[in-house]
C-alpha cells in the first residue's frame, strides 16, 4: 500500500488532494501542530529575562476568578476587567523579579525554613504539616512553586526595603496631621424633614414627563424569565428510605463518644516549683486560710490568675486528671505534679456528665444514614433523568417517569427577586439562577448542581427583555417620586431662607422656634465624621469644617431632610493624648512613602527594560478551548 501511495504521489491530482488535506486539518485545529497552539504563546515578556505564557496567564486567571466566590463564566469575568487585573499583576510582579536578577539578590534557605515554621504551627507551638499542606492546596501551589514564591517576595522586600530605608515620620508633619485630624468643632442645628413639609399640587403633565424622562433609569426592569424544573433532592430521597433498626442501633453505639457530654469541673490552682512549697501551702489551707491569700503570700499571684475555669479530664496537666476527678466540690488536692510543676488543686463547681438516650438520638440518626443512602441514589437518579431527556423525552415525560415532582417560577429576576416583588422561595440553589439566564428560552439545561447534594435540569418557558415601562404604565410610581422629591427641595429653599436671616443678624433658636423648628446642640465631632449622632446627614461633618467663624451658617440635605448648620465652637486636638493615634498616622506616612517609592520604581523599570502584553493570546486561548 505504501508504495502504491508513493507511486501515485506525483500525480498532479494528488498532490492538490494533498494540498486540501493539509488545508482542512488547518481549519479544524490541527493546524496548530504546525503553527503553535496559542497555550505555549508568551503573553507577557518583560525585557529579555521575564517571559509569562498564555497558559501561564490563563492559570493565574483561573485561580483569581474562583477566588471571586462568584459563579462567573470566564468571558463574563473578563468583562468585569478580571483578566486586565492578573495581567497588571503579572506584569507587576515581572519587573519586580527582573530588578532582583539584575542585582542578584537572594535569601538563604533559613530565612524561608524559619518563616514556614512560624506561619503554620498547632496549639503547642509545633510545625502543623497538615495545615501547611492544606494552605498550598488550596492555592492550587506545589511545595516548590510555594518555596519559590516565598523566595520571591524576600527578595522583593529587601529591594523595597533598601529603597524606603529612611527615618520614622518627621514629628511636625506628624503633629500637623494629628492636629487636623483629632481638631473637633460644635453644632447648633435645625432639621427640617420633607415629611413636614405639605405634599405638593399635582405637577403639569409637561413637568411630570420631563421629570420622568430625567429619571428613567431609575423605572427601568430587569430581564425576567420563567422556568421550569425537575429536581433530585437527598432530601426527598431520603424520606423514603427504610433504616432497620438493628443499624440505628449500631450506628448509636459507634456515636456514643459524640452523643455524651463529659463531666466539667471548675478549677482553681496554685503552682509551686516544690512539692516541700505545695505541701507548706495546703497545709496552711487546711488550717482555715483562704485558698487565695496563701496563694498570694505564697507564689504573689493574684485570685484572677488562680481559675482555670470549667475544664474537663483532656483539658488538665498531664498526670494531674485523675487526682482532680477524685475531688469532691470544695476539696483541695495534694501536691500533684506535671511538666510544669507542683499543683494544689481546689474544686469550685463540678457539673455532670450526661448520655443521650438511644431513643432521643434515634430520629436524628435515621436521618443521617437516610441522608448518606440517599447520595447513592441522587447520582443515579440524575443520570437516569438526563438520560430520559437525552431520549428526546419531555422535562414533564422525564420526570413523570421517576416519580419526580415538576415545578415553575414566573417572572424570575437574575438577582433571584420575582417580579410581583419578594424573593423566589423553592429554588434547587446552587448553579440555578445562572443557569436559568444561560440556557436559551424553549431549551432545556444540561444537569445542574443544587445545593446540599442534589442536582435539576431546567427549562426556560418564557423571556421578558429588560424594559423601561412607559409613563401611562407606572403614572401614579412616578408623581410619588416626584412629590417626594418637590418636597425636599421646598425643605432645602426652607432651610436656605433660614440660614440667610441667620446671616441678616438673626439668632437661629429664635427663628426656628418661630417657625416651631426644634434646635439641637450636636456633641463636638471630628471632621472625619466621629462624634455625629446617627440620623444627620453624613455630609455635615463636611460642611461643619467648611465654615471659617464662629457663628457661620451653611445647609447640607441627605434623602430625607435638609439641615441648618451653624458652627458653635472649635475645639483643638488635645496634644497630649492617643498616642495610639499618632502612631497610626507616622504607619501611614510610611505606608505612603513605601507605595510612592514602589510605583516610581515600577515606572522607572518599565520604562528601562520595556513590557510587552499580548492579551490577546489568552482570549484567543478560551475561544480554542470552546
Amino acid at each position: 500500500m505504501l508504495q502504491f501511495i508513493r507511486s501515485k504521489v506525483t500525480s498532479i491530482f494528488v498532490k492538490i488532494l494533498f494540498v486540501l488535506l493539509i488545508v482542512s486539518f488547518a481549519i479544524w485545529g490541527i493546524g496548530d501542530v504546525f503553527f503553535g497552539s496559542p497555550a505555549g504563546k508568551v503573553a507577557v515578556e518583560i525585557g529579555d529575562d521575564v517571559r509569562y505564557t498564555t497558559q501561564e496567564v490563563a492559570e493565574q486567571f483561573e485561580q483569581s476568578r474562583r477566588r471571586l466566590g462568584v459563579p462567573l463564566t470566564a468571558e463574563q469575568a473578563m468583562q468585569l476587567g478580571l483578566l486586565d487585573q492578573v495581567i497588571q499583576d503579572m506584569v507587576t510582579e515581572g519587573l519586580m523579579l527582573a530588578a532582583v536578577k539584575s542585582l542578584d539578590l537572594s535569601v538563604g534557605t533559613d530565612r524561608v525554613v524559619q518563616f514556614v515554621r512560624s506561619r503554620f504551627v498547632d496549639q503547642a507551638g509545633n510545625f502543623d504539616r497538615a495545615r501547611y499542606q492544606t494552605v498550598l492546596a488550596n492555592n492550587g501551589w506545589s511545595e516548590e512553586e510555594f518555596v519559590s514564591r516565598l523566595r520571591q517576595d524576600f527578595t522583593r522586600r529587601q529591594l523595597i526595603d533598601a529603597l524606603i530605608a529612611v527615618d520614622a515620620a518627621p514629628q511636625p508633619i506628624v503633629d500637623r496631621l494629628f492636629a487636623y485630624r483629632e481638631e473637633k468643632r460644635v453644632a447648633q442645628v435645625v432639621s427640617i424633614p420633607a415629611s413636614v413639609i405639605p405634599e405638593p399640587a399635582a405637577p403639569e403633565a409637561a413637568a411630570l414627563e420631563s421629570f420622568y424622562d430625567a429619571n428613567k433609569s431609575r423605572y427601568e426592569e430587569p430581564e425576567y424569565r420563567t422556568v421550569s424544573w425537575a429536581q433530585v433532592s437527598p432530601t426527598a430521597v431520603a424520606k423514603g428510605i427504610d433504616i432497620p433498626e438493628s443499624e440505628l442501633r449500631a450506628a448509636y453505639d459507634e456515636r456514643a463518644g459524640q452523643l455524651s457530654n463529659p463531666e466539667r469541673r471548675e478549677v482553681r490552682q496554685i503552682l509551686f516549683e516544690t512539692q516541700d512549697a505545695a505541701a507548706s501551702a495546703r497545709a496552711r489551707i487546711e488550717g482555715g486560710e483562704d485558698f487565695a491569700a496563701v496563694a498570694k503570700d505564697s507564689t504573689g499571684v493574684d485570685e484572677a490568675s488562680l481559675d482555670l475555669g470549667m475544664l474537663t479530664r483532656d483539658g488538665l496537666p498531664d498526670g494531674t486528671a485523675d487526682a482532680v476527678f477524685r475531688l469532691v466540690q470544695g476539696e483541695v488536692s495534694q501536691p500533684v505534679e506535671s511538666p510544669f510543676g507542683w499543683h494544689l488543686f481546689r474544686v469550685e463547681r463540678i457539673q455532670p456528665g450526661s448520655t443521650t438516650s438511644f431513643e432521643e438520638a434515634r430520629d436524628r440518626i435515621r436521618d443521617e444514614l437516610a441522608h448518606d443512602r440517599a447520595l447513592d441514589q441522587v447520582y443515579e437518579t440524575a443520570n437516569r433523568l438526563e438520560d430520559a431527556l437525552a431520549g428526546g423525552a419531555t422535562l414533564e415525560e422525564a420526570a413523570k417517569s421517576l416519580e419526580l415532582p415538576v415545578s415553575k417560577v414566573v417572572g424570575l429576576s437574575r438577582s433571584g427577586a420575582r417580579k410581583g416583588g419578594g424573593t423566589a422561595e423553592g429554588l434547587p440553589g446552587g448553579q440555578f439562577t445562572q443557569l436559568a439566564f444561560e440556557t436559551a428560552q424553549g431549551q432545556q439545561s444540561s444537569l445542574g448542581e443544587g445545593e446540599n447534594g442534589g442536582f435539576f435540569v431546567l427549562r426556560v418557558d418564557a423571556v421578558e427583555a429588560p424594559r423601561t415601562p412607559g409613563l401611562d404604565e407606572i403614572r401614579d410610581r412616578v408623581l410619588a417620586d416626584w412629590k417626594a422629591e418637590r418636597r425636599l427641595e421646598l425643605a432645602e429653599e426652607k432651610a436656605d431662607a433660614l440660614a440667610e436671616k441667620v446671616r441678616g443678624g438673626g439668632d437661629l433658636k429664635d427663628l426656628a422656634a418661630a417657625e416651631q423648628l426644634p434646635t439641637a446642640e450636636l456633641p463636638a465631632m471630628t471632621r472625619a465624621g466621629r462624634g455625629l449622632p446617627e440620623g444627620y446627614p453624613g455630609t455635615l461633618p463636611a460642611t461643619l469644617f467648611g465654615l471659617s467663624a464662629d457663628g457661620d451658617v451653611a445647609v447640607t440635605a441627605d434623602d430625607s431632610q435638609a439641615v441648618v448648620v451653624r458652627r458653635q465652637q472649635v475645639l483643638p486636638a488635645d496634644q497630649t493624648a492617643k498616642t495610639e493615634v499618632r502612631e497610626a498616622i507616622a504607619n501611614q506616612i510610611a505606608q505612603g512613602v513605601e507605595s510612592d517609592v514602589i510605583e516610581l520604581l515600577l515606572a522607572d523599570l518599565r520604562s528601562r527594560l520595556g513590557v510587552t502584553v499580548d492579551k490577546a493570546s489568552v482570549q484567543r486561548l478560551y475561544e480554542t478551548v470552546q
